[in-house]
């Protein structure tokens, strides 16, 4: 098995095998194997401009690197353990450094002063300055609001990501001749009833005219489906407000 080099002791991988496939780490095989072939028929050299060619000899070089690995369970696996054990490092030297930071003299107001460090990861007591002010607790609302914010930007990153792949896949199955239904999202609901919402406005902007009134009433009349729709929509409407009606009546009683 090619060794895996993770740059141990230094900082992290710029990229995960995960990141070059662009997929999660939870990624099933199936799910890999369509993204290797997705980014296989992006990133071809014979696909690329002449002057693209190297820069895609690169990265499909590092593709197939990471399919090879990530395609084989025990591969997969050791690297999974080796990927851990480098971020538990990092993380040990995070703490060990935000721990450092805990017995550092301050100074405001031109006033100093030490936090005490019980060597337990805990402030024994908390920092105030000669007003009272509580550093300690601002610090640490300070890193609370930070982390949120970059959970949320990793939410964010994961969904655009989501998003990207099933749209690249969705494009790949329609270049080999499949018709591909896409999945109703949130997004296409609210569009549907925006829509809604601008016509039944129009519609009533027309209302308002007499002219644009007469012509809405002839198109009505002479049309039996039309009006047939017209009659359901309105009388489920009309069954909707009745009961919702009926209901607060019951409720007031």
């Amino acid at each position: 098995m090619k060794k895996i080099e993770l740059n141990k002791g230094k900082k992290m991988a710029k990229n995960t095998l995960y990141e070059i496939l662009e997929v999660s780490e939870n990624a099933s095989p199936e799910v890999i194997e369509k993204a290797y072939k997705i980014l296989v028929k992006k990133y071809h050299p014979d696909l690329q401009p002449p002057e693209e060619k190297k820069n895609a000899e690169d990265k499909m070089k590092q593709i197939n690197e990471a399919y090879d690995i990530l395609s084989n369970e025990q591969k997969r696996r050791a690297y999974d353990n080796e990927l851990e054990a480098q971020r538990e490092q990092v993380r040990r030297e995070e703490e060990l450094r935000r721990q450092s930071s805990q017995n550092t003299v301050y100074t405001q107001n031109n006033q100093s002063y030490t936090r005490p460090y019980n060597g337990n990861g805990n402030v024994n007591n908390q920092s105030t300055n000669n007003a009272g002010y509580n550093y300690d607790k601002d610090r640490m609302e300070y890193e609370q609001r930070l982390r949120q914010e970059e959970a949320q930007q990793r939410r964010k990153m994961q969904e655009n990501l989501n998003k990207e792949y099933a749209n690249a896949y969705n494009n790949y199955l329609r270049s080999l001749g499949y018709k591909v239904k896409e999945s109703w999202t949130k997004e296409k609901t609210k569009d549907l009833l925006l829509v809604i919402a601008i016509f039944i406005v129009l519609i009533f902007l027309l209302w308002l005219f007499p002219p644009t009134r007469n012509w809405i009433i002839n198109f009505y009349e002479s049309n039996p489906i039309i009006k047939a729709f017209v009659n359901i929509v309105v009388s489920i409407i009309t069954g909707i407000f009745k009961g919702i009606g009926n209901f607060i009546t019951s409720i007031f009683n």
